[in-house]
């Protein structure tokens, strides 16, 4: 779906090139959506854990790139600060996406390059708006590095430490986000907080710093049951919400039995809420008895 949005897209701004013969404002908005659906795009394609869709995910995270790099140069964007902001935060978003790919395809290097990269944009962002969704890609950033710097075999003692400096930064955010994120958002920003712990506690371990290792421990799982009190406590309203339209229902249907006067044989009828029946939306005939 999002690949047939992406040729929509560029359909639309041939066209509108083709008619104004010039780039104008609507041009870059139209660029920015298709930056922001190759993002989206190729995010999919690398959680899909397909290596099929590897070189796919990479090719759409770099589109993204290339089209960022060419609106960023437009001196029109100078006046047009939400713009400006949104092209930022598609840039962080490729920049994290390529990082995280290449850590899957163990390509270390490479990943770091990205994450460096990703990291200063969020902080840009968040010094001029009040952006927790730009604080929470922050934390999974720095999460990400720190994972990162200590993979076995690649890490030195010094790449560990500033492992465990990003992955403390990364918690302190998604504690502070804990107190202030509600509604759906709230669900994700403790399973983030949840996994900087993890880590965190994986880096603590191989500096030898074993009590602190196992109270990070500790805290991740106090949040893991968070996270699954919270899902129970969603479940149980959701059902309670079906009950409650399911009384309704009934309660209006004896309603109308009330209200409605007794058919006769030979009434005509049109049928519904058979259950998979091909006679749903059928006209009928009340039966009598002998006739069934």
């Amino acid at each position: 779906m999002m690949l047939k949005d992406i040729n929509l897209i560029k359909s639309q701004l041939q066209q509108h090139k083709a008619t104004h013969r010039k780039f104008t404002i609507e041009v870059a908005k139209q660029e920015l959506l298709l930056t922001t659906t190759h993002v989206n795009l190729a995010d999919l394609l690398r959680t899909s854990r397909l290596g099929t869709n590897e070189k796919e995910s990479e090719h759409h995270f770099l589109q993204a790139l290339q089209k960022v790099a060419r609106l960023e140069n437009l001196t029109f964007l100078e006046k047009r600060p939400s713009l400006l902001y949104n092209l930022r935060i598609a840039q962080a978003a490729a920049h994290l996406g390529l990082g995280r790919l290449y850590r899957d395809q163990n390509s270390i290097q490479k990943a770091l390059e990205q994450l460096n990269k990703a990291h200063d944009l969020p902080q840009e962002l968040i010094i001029n708006e009040d952006s927790p969704g730009q604080q929470d890609r922050l934390g999974i950033i720095l999460t990400t590095h720190g994972e990162i710097l200590n993979i076995p075999g690649h890490s030195t003692p010094e790449n560990v430490r500033s492992a465990l400096d990003k992955q403390q930064r990364a918690v302190a955010i998604f504690c502070q986000l804990e107190l202030t994120t509600i509604g759906p958002r709230r669900e994700q920003t403790l399973r983030n907080l949840m996994g900087a712990l993890l880590a965190m506690a994986d880096t603590l371990e191989d500096l030898e710093l074993y009590e602190e290792s196992q109270e990070a421990m500790r805290e991740s799982q106090v949040i893991g049951q968070k996270v699954q009190i919270e899902n129970n406590t969603s479940s149980l309203h959701l059902h309670q919400q079906k009950a409650a339209s399911t009384k309704e229902t009934m309660d209006a249907r004896r309603e109308l039995d009330d209200h409605t006067s007794t058919l006769y044989v030979g009434s005509k009828i049109r049928l519904h809420g058979l259950i998979d029946q091909i006679m749903n939306g059928k006209k009928g005939t009340v039966l009598g008895p002998d006739q069934q």
